[in-house]
């Protein structure tokens, strides 16, 4: 078989776009998602949150990609499902399956009834284990199929970043397949391969190694990111030392490689964070060292401490009003779910109240104790200091710099 028809379970941020990026591909999709507005306002042509890149692509594959609210109705026009709903982290950090549970449950009446072979792709990110231990059983039980011989399961996790998830899911650096069984990892090698643009590596492997893989290429990550804050911190304390020429050399060594290896902010967002906490709960079930990860987890922690006190010594020599220069988590999205951006602009405010402190961001706009403005060169005017939390491309320009203060004084915290 090779499917022409897919569904999309969830149409949040991640399921829309990869609902569009398959109907790209000439694919016949069919979106589902249970809340009824959002289904309506897609039906309508309206899109309920920023994506880059995302309106234009709905308008160019009108006529392939249809929404829906019935599970049953996803089920019955499509061969392969992509599951794509919220796995919220509970306390100790574990994921929550209850959503996939759900979605699994009420797709069983459907599959049940179908007498051709189907495809199961859960994209969510998942524990390790979820998938052998609780959600094939799960698909089995509401089916009364057998996957890998009535039924194919994949875990298919999508390594993408909010503002370029367009470009990322058809420019991929891998798709990771974990597979019930060969033929539901050639389906979905097909179905990608037709997808993608530049012809990534497809990494086959069991459903066990998938789940372990995709956390730990996250936490692999932020292992670069810690590892480049905390060498940014001690050479703060070494007289001529310069972390971002050391970075940069090290970069360069193809051992190591240049991305994520760079002094900055710690890592926020909906992914990372949540992904190390999972993983430290994931290798203490296990009974392993939790330390590498707990170091990486504790540097991240400490970077907010570390700006605040440094932009408290520069507006006490140079003045008390300060520019923050960004919200979100990082350039190009509205997000600030753990941006340290956020925590310093709060842990400023609280610790030290007789600061001014005038905030912007291009697209995120987060309220709190500070005044807001609408434009950097507002923001920046006669400020004393001009901190960069969010590397936006306009502020890592020079030419507003002349409207600080006399005294005033530039903090970009990106170099």
């Amino acid at each position: 078989m090779s499917a022409k028809r897919l569904a999309v379970i969830g149409l949040g941020k991640l399921g829309l776009c990869t609902a569009a990026c398959f109907a790209r591909a000439g694919y016949d999709v069919i979106g589902m998602d249970v809340s009824c507005d959002h289904v309506d306002h897609l039906n309508m042509g309206h899109i309920t949150f920023f994506e880059d890149g995302l309106a234009e692509l709905l308008t160019e594959v009108n006529g392939k990609l249809h929404f829906t609210t019935s599970i049953t109705e996803a089920v019955e026009n499509s061969d392969v499902c992509f599951i794509i709903v919220p796995t919220p982290s509970q306390a100790g950090g574990a994921f929550s399956n209850k959503y996939l549970s759900r979605v699994i449950k009420s797709m069983g009446p459907a599959l049940a009834a179908r007498e051709e072979w189907y495809l199961v792709d859960v994209v969510s990110t998942v524990m390790p284990g979820s998938g052998d231990q609780k959600l094939i059983p799960l698909l089995e039980e509401a089916t009364g199929k057998r996957v890998g011989t009535d039924i194919g399961y994949a875990y298919n996790p999508e390594f993408i970043a909010i503002g370029s998830v367009i470009r990322n899911f058809i420019n991929p650096d891998v798709v990771l397949i974990g597979q019930s069984d060969d033929r539901t990892g050639a389906e979905l090698e097909t179905i990608y391969r037709a997808t993608c643009d530049n012809g990534p590596h497809i990494a086959r492997t069991s459903v066990l190694n998938a789940e372990i893989a995709k956390l730990s290429i996250n936490c692999y990550c932020t292992m670069k990111i810690s590892f480049a804050n905390n060498l940014a911190a001690i050479c703060e304390q070494t007289p001529g030392a310069d972390a971002s020429a050391i970075t940069e050399i090290l970069g360069n060594d193809t051992r190591i490689g240049a991305k994520y290896i760079k002094p900055g902010l710690g890592f926020g967002g909906p992914c990372f964070p949540r992904d190390n906490e999972a993983f430290i709960n994931f290798v203490g079930s296990v009974e392993g060292d939790t330390g590498l990860q707990q170091a990486v987890v504790d540097i991240n922690k400490a970077q907010p401490e570390r700006i605040c006190r440094a932009l408290a010594s520069a507006a006490a020599k140079h003045g008390n009003r300060i520019a923050l220069l960004g919200q979100a988590y990082k350039p190009f999205t509205y997000l600030t779910e753990e941006s340290q951006a956020v925590e310093i602009a709060r842990r400023l405010a609280r610790k030290y109240p007789d600061l001014e402190l005038v905030v912007h961001d291009p697209l995120a706009n987060e309220t709190g104790p500070w005044k807001r403005v609408d434009s950097l060169e507002e923001c920046v005017r006669e400020a004393h200091v001009a901190a960069i939390l969010t590397p936006w491309p306009e502020f890592m320009e020079t030419g507003w710099h002349s409207l600080l203060a006399e005294d005033g004084i530039v903090l970009n915290f990106w170099e």
